[in-house]
C-alpha cells in the first residue's frame, strides 16, 4: 500500500476522533459553567454516546491494520525509518492511544463517561452542602471505572505490564513515571519544605488587613479581563468565565476556554485562578500550524503542562515586579480597598506563607504538600489499604501531619477538588512535578532572556510567551516530558531548581 495514502487515512481517522472529543468538552465545559440543574441525566446520556461513537470509530480493525503498513507496532511505535520525523512521532501518539482505546469495550468507555457525568453533578451539589455521603456512591463508582481502565490496560495484579494499578493511571498523565519514582522525587521535596515551613511560622506575618475587605465579585470580573489582556490572552480565540473548581478546555484550535471563581473577601483568588489558566491556554493555543487538530496538538504530559501554568501563577504572577507594575492597575478597580495600600503590601500578601486547607489557593511553600497529601491517598485507595468512605477522616489526619492544619468541614477537604468526581486518579501528582518543570525551564529561559525581570516589570510579556513557544509549545506531544526537558535544558528531573528558587525567595522575604 502507498504510504502517504495509508497516512492521509490514519490522519483522517485521528480528526474525526479529535473533533467527537471537543463536541464532547463543550458539553463538559456547558455543564461546569452554564448547565440547568435538571439538565444533569441527559447530558450524561449524550456525553455516554458521544464517548461510544468516537471509541467505536477509532478503534475500528482499519485503524490497527493501517498502523501495521506504516511499520507501527508495540517494538517499533514510531514505523517505517523513511517515513518523514512529525510523521514517525504522529505514527508513535496514534499507536500508544490506538493500543490503549482498543482494550476497554465500547460499552465501558460509554458506561465511564455516563457515570462521569452525574459524577460530576453530584460533587457540586454535595461540596455546596458540605455532605460527602451523598458523593460517596459517585466516587467508589470513579475508582471501579480508574481500576477497570488500568486493568484492562494490563496494569495490576494477573497483568502484563509491569507496576500496580495506580501506575496505570499515573502513566496516563506522567508517561513512563510510577508511584516508586514519584516517591523518589516527593520524600525529599517533603521534608525540604516543611523545614522551610517551620522556620517560616517562627516569623510574623505581614500586615494584609487591607485584603480583608468585601471586594465586589463583578468588578472583581472586570479585571481579570483586563489581566487576561496584560498577559497576552487572545480573546478571540478564548473566553473567560465561572465555574466551581477553576479549569482549562481546548474546543479547537482557535477556542480555548477558561474559568475561574470569586469570592467578595478573598480578592486573590480569582486574580491567581485566572494567571493560572491562561499559562494553560498559551501553551494549546501556540501549537503550530503542522500540528493542530491532530493527536499531535497537545502537551508533553500532564506536568509539562502544569508547568507552563504554574510559571505564569508563580514565577510571573507572585514576583515583585509584577506586583510594583500591576498594583496601579488594580487600584483603578478597587480605589477605596487600597487607598492607603503599596504596591510592596500588595507583593507579600501574594506571597505570604500560612498554610491553608484549600489547595488552590495555597502559597508557593505549602502547595507541593497539598499534592504530596492527595498522592498518598491515592496510592492508598488503589492499593486496597484505604476505603473510600473513611477517605474524609483520613484526609484530616494526613492534612495535619503533612501540613500542620486540619479541616473542619468536607466541603474544604477530601471535597475540595473536582478531579475525583471525573475519575482523574493520578493526576494530582502533575501538579508539583509541574513545579520541577517549570523552574528548571526558567533557568534555560534566564539565560536566553536577559532582563527577564525587566520585561515582567514592564507587563511586557510577549517575549516570553515567544520564547515558551519556540522552545516548549511548538513541540507539542512530539517529545516524551524527560525528552522535551533534556531539549530544552539539558538535563534530567529534579527538584534542585525549584529548592532552590523557593528557599532563596522565602528565606528573603521572611528574613531566615
Amino acid at each position: 500500500m502507498d504510504k502517504s495514502a495509508g497516512l492521509e487515512k490514519l490522519k483522517y481517522i485521528d480528526r474525526e476522533r479529535r473533533l467527537l472529543e471537543r463536541a464532547s468538552a463543550l458539553l463538559r465545559w456547558d455543564e461546569e459553567t452554564y448547565l440547568p440543574e435538571k439538565g444533569v441525566e441527559e447530558r450524561a446520556d449524550q456525553l455516554a454516546l458521544l464517548e461510544r461513537l468516537g471509541h467505536e470509530a477509532f478503534v475500528r480493525p482499519e485503524t490497527g491494520k493501517l498502523l501495521a503498513e506504516m511499520g507501527s507496532d508495540a517494538a517499533n511505535p514510531r514505523g517505517d525509518e523513511s517515513l518523514p520525523p512529525l510523521d514517525r512521532d504522529f505514527l508513535r501518539v496514534m499507536r500508544r492511544s490506538y493500543d490503549r482505546a482498543s482494550r476497554l469495550p465500547p460499552d465501558f468507555v460509554a458506561n465511564a463517561a455516563r457515570a462521569e457525568g452525574l459524577s460530576q453533578a453530584a460533587w457540586v451539589k454535595a461540596r455546596k452542602n458540605d455532605d460527602f455521603s451523598t458523593f460517596l456512591p459517585h466516587l467508589q463508582t470513579m475508582i471501579d471505572f480508574a481500576r477497570r481502565k488500568a486493568e484492562y490496560w494490563g496494569y495490576g495484579k494477573g497483568g502484563d505490564s509491569p507496576g500496580s494499578v495506580y501506575d496505570g493511571l499515573l502513566d496516563i498523565y506522567e508517561p513512563g513515571m510510577g508511584a516508586a519514582q514519584i516517591k523518589a522525587v516527593f520524600g525529599p521535596l517533603r521534608e525540604r519544605l516543611q523545614t522551610l515551613l517551620k522556620a517560616i511560622a517562627q516569623k510574623p506575618l505581614p500586615d494584609v488587613s487591607f485584603l480583608d475587605q468585601d471586594y465586589d465579585t463583578g468588578v472583581q470580573a472586570r479585571f481579570n479581563l483586563r489581566l487576561m489582556d496584560i498577559l497576552g490572552f487572545d480573546k478571540s480565540r478564548g473566553r473567560l468565565d465561572v465555574s466551581a473548581h477553576p479549569f482549562t478546555t481546548t474546543l479547537g484550535s482557535d477556542d480555548v476556554r477558561i474559568t475561574t471563581r470569586y469570592f467578595p473577601r478573598n480578592l486573590l483568588s480569582s486574580i491567581f485562578s485566572t494567571i493560572h489558566e491562561s499559562g494553560h491556554a498559551f501553551y494549546d493555543m501556540a501549537f503550530p500550524e503542522a500540528l493542530r487538530g491532530s493527536c499531535l496538538a497537545d502537551g508533553a504530559s500532564m506536568a509539562v503542562h502544569e508547568s507552563q501554568s504554574r510559571f505564569w501563577e508563580n514565577v510571573i504572577g507572585r514576583s515583585r515586579p509584577f506586583w510594583e507594575a500591576l498594583f496601579p492597575v488594580l487600584k483603578e478597580y478597587f480605589p477605596a480597598q487600597l487607598r492607603d495600600s503599596r504596591a510592596e503590601a500588595l507583593y507579600r500578601g501574594a506571597n505570604m506563607v500560612r498554610p491553608s486547607l484549600i489547595r488552590v489557593d495555597a502559597d508557593e511553600v505549602s502547595y507541593s504538600l497539598h499534592i504530596i497529601l492527595r498522592f498518598e491517598l491515592e496510592e492508598a485507595l488503589f492499593s486496597g489499604e484505604l476505603e473510600p468512605q473513611n477517605l474524609p477522616g483520613e484526609w484530616r489526619r494526613r492534612m495535619k501531619e503533612i501540613i500542620g492544619v486540619e479541616n473542619d468541614t468536607d466541603a474544604n477537604g477530601v471535597l475540595q477538588d473536582v478531579h475525583w468526581s471525573m475519575g482523574s486518579f493520578g493526576y494530582f501528582p502533575s501538579y508539583a512535578l509541574g513545579n520541577l518543570y517549570g523552574l528548571q525551564f526558567l533557568k534555560k529561559l534566564r539565560s536566553d532572556l536577559p532582563g527577564f525581570e525587566d520585561h515582567i516589570g514592564q507587563l511586557r510579556f510577549d517575549e516570553v510567551r515567544r520564547w515558551l513557544g519556540e522552545n516548549i509549545h511548538t513541540w507539542g506531544c512530539r517529545l516524551e516530558p524527560g525528552e522535551l526537558l533534556k531539549k530544552v535544558t539539558g538535563e534530567n528531573l529534579s527538584a534542585s531548581a525549584f529548592l532552590e528558587y523557593i528557599e532563596g525567595k522565602y528565606r528573603g522575604i521572611y528574613g531566615i
